[in-house]
């Protein structure tokens, strides 16, 4: 059969044979004539259909399980404010302009019309949650379209579903598993090629650069993907995606009277460095995703041994880009507040090639790799269940009860408080000064900005003369 592809270098060679479409990883028979573990793994609809079920149930019982861990638990400084930003804007506010927010808005957007939903965080902690969701569905139809493989497609996407340290994540408002979710998308598109697909990319980049200047090393690699392998696109790609991001920064800085920038890059400025912060922050990831990592080293041979055979120089590109746009980012982990949230940009990355070491294993035919592909999923199997339950089950729900009927008894309705957002969102109480962003608020002050010296002249004066009804702030 003849395929022809858009130009030479794209992603496809010009022509495949049959046998050329079969899916990733190719695997070769044993010595002495046996056969694939699971010869019916590749191309069977039967089992494909089979594999699509149990990742249906498997989101069924995720749904079971956290909804089970979910509760009015304050847990995370960025959490706060955050939430409080949302319920600002549903409030009439406008972030940079007349609050500080440490990141581009679409999160807090977004959380608006929950902040209106008078509910506390509880729409919050489920709207998190369909983010998880939404990013393991969207691994699980990119490693189906990478490798074709039903079983590769299905274990990557559990293993974005269950990953520790995103489950760890999920229990908080902040914006790494929506970047990731729009990368992942990203990726699925600019891969399968087409106008219509590339435009849409665009796009979604634009939302990513909204979200968090975390997308940016992503965005990067895409543009160099499109150079390389959809050159005839990719001035559409630019247009839209670079254009449309720029023209969006504009727009903001406009509107924000020149806020805009100054907030989400100038504030953070003077943000201090410790390598005693990038090592634990690095010990932490490997705390939590060990299994994963393991498992993803046999997976990055067979992926890369196996893309470069089948000559899909372009599948590979995008993945090696993938996680180099993820371990850039953990590059930034030195800086004073930041932490292993980072990590999730190359998280659904490492749990890609974790299936496919497990699989590739399995397929292989052979004792040896056969036993090790089951020892890594036994063991991953056990270790994630173990770490989701801690990580989903941590809450302090009884202290903020506490806190919040302390707001209640002594603040009027309405009346500003000195708390950190969750709390005061609990409360439906609005913080005093809109002093949001404890932490950024606190690095201005250092660098001697004037307006956070004002501003806390003013905390300092309202707590002299007690004109704040409650004050409950975090050691």
């Amino acid at each position: 059969m003849l395929f022809r592809s858009p130009h030479p270098g794209a992603d496809q060679a010009a022509r495949f044979s049959p046998g050329a479409r079969h899916p990733l990883p190719q695997t070769r028979p044993a010595a002495g004539g046996s056969r694939c573990l699971f010869p019916g793994m590749r191309g069977s609809p039967g089992l494909a259909r089979s594999y699509r079920a149990a990742f249906l149930l498997l989101l069924g019982f995720f749904a079971l399980f956290t909804v089970a861990g979910t509760d009015r638990s304050c847990l995370d400084a960025a959490d706060s404010a955050y939430l409080i930003s949302a319920d600002a804007i549903a409030h009439g506010l406008w972030p940079y302009r007349d609050f500080l927010a440490a990141h581009p808005p679409l999160l807090y957007l977004l959380g608006a019309p929950l902040a209106l939903l008078d509910a506390g965080t509880l729409p919050f902690r489920i709207f998190s949650l369909l983010i998880l969701a939404g990013l393991s569905l969207s691994v699980w139809h990119l490693a189906q379209k990478m490798t074709a493989n039903a079983g590769i497609a299905f274990l990557a996407g559990a293993f974005t579903l269950f990953a520790p340290l995103g489950i760890f994540f999920s229990k908080l408002f902040i914006q790494d598993a929506l970047v990731s979710l729009i990368a992942v998308a990203a990726i699925t598109l600019v891969m399968g090629g087409g106008r219509r697909r590339v435009a849409l990319a665009g796009s979604l980049c634009v939302l990513g650069t909204l979200t968090k200047l975390t997308f940016l090393p992503l965005l990067l690699v895409l543009a160099v993907y499109m150079y390389r392998y959809r050159r005839e696109q990719l001035a559409l790609f630019l247009r839209i995606a670079i254009g449309g991001s720029l023209a969006a920064a504009l727009i903001l800085e406009l509107l924000t009277g020149g806020s805009y920038f100054d907030d989400i890059i100038l504030s953070q400025a003077s943000k201090g460095l410790s390598f005693t912060n990038f090592y634990q922050g690095l010990h932490r990831i490997w705390e939590m995703d060990w299994p994963l990592l393991v498992a993803a080293v046999p997976g990055a041979w067979i992926a890369i041994h196996g893309l470069r055979e089948r000559r899909r120089y372009g599948r590979l590109f995008l993945l090696l880009g993938w996680l180099a746009a993820g371990a850039a980012l953990l590059l930034t982990l030195p800086a004073a507040g930041h932490d292993t949230n980072l990590f999730q940009m190359a998280e659904p990355a490492v749990a890609l090639l974790a299936a496919w070491g497990i699989i590739g294993l399995a397929e292989r035919g052979r004792l040896l790799p056969v036993a090790v592909a089951a020892i890594l999923l036994l063991v991953s199997v056990v270790v994630l269940v173990e770490k989701d339950r801690l990580f989903i089950m941590r809450s302090n729900a009884g202290d903020v009860e506490r806190v919040v009927a302390l707001i209640d008894g002594a603040a009027a309705e309405d009346e500003a408080v000195l708390a950190p957002g969750c709390y005061a969102l609990e409360a439906g109480r609005p913080v005093t000064r809109r002093f949001y962003d404890q932490f950024l608020w606190e690095e201005k002050y250092r660098r001697g900005d004037s307006s956070a010296l004002e501003l806390f002249r003013g905390l300092e004066e309202d707590l002299v003369s007690r004109s704040v009804p409650v004050v409950a702030l975090e050691a």
